[in-house]
């Protein structure tokens, strides 16, 4: 189990850091590109977004460490490693979705990171146990049914 956990964990970590690096991205494209006379990133929609993807990967990132000091304590937070995997992995993908949309057609493009971190975070929902084995050790040892 402490195996799993650690390699679980390792995926919550690649989840986040994953989303962490399109949302780089993307910033950095907001921040440059110039459309109707202002940049990208000065439109709502776009602050919005961007507001909610920084949101995302902080929530994964806060949870993941603290887990990893639990890990370090001792514990064996079976339940908890197994939410912060689904998580993780669910803001990987909406995160790098969301770098693809506002890079707009430079996000379909190979040469971009985005695309190539968008079709990488399909793969975290499987890895270590898919999201719905996740989901069965989260409702067996998080639950108490």
């Amino acid at each position: 189990m402490q195996t799993f956990l650690g390699e679980r964990l390792f995926l919550a970590y690649l989840g986040h850091q994953t989303a962490h690096i399109a949302f780089t991205d993307a910033l950095e494209f907001c921040r440059t590109r110039h459309l109707f006379g202002r940049t990208l990133g000065k439109f709502q929609i776009s602050k919005h977004k961007l507001a909610r993807m920084k949101t995302q990967i902080e929530v994964a990132r806060t949870f993941n460490y603290r887990l990893t000091e639990r890990l370090r304590a001792g514990e064996m937070p079976i339940a908890e490693v197994a939410m912060a995997k689904n998580f993780s992995a669910d803001v990987a993908q909406q995160v790098t979705y969301d770098a693809v949309q506002l890079l707009g057609g430079m996000g379909y493009m190979r040469e971009t990171r985005a695309e190539r971190l968008s079709r990488d975070a399909r793969l975290l929902p499987i890895g270590g146990g898919t999201s719905e084995v996740m989901n069965e050790i989260i409702a067996k040892f998080g639950l108490q049914l």
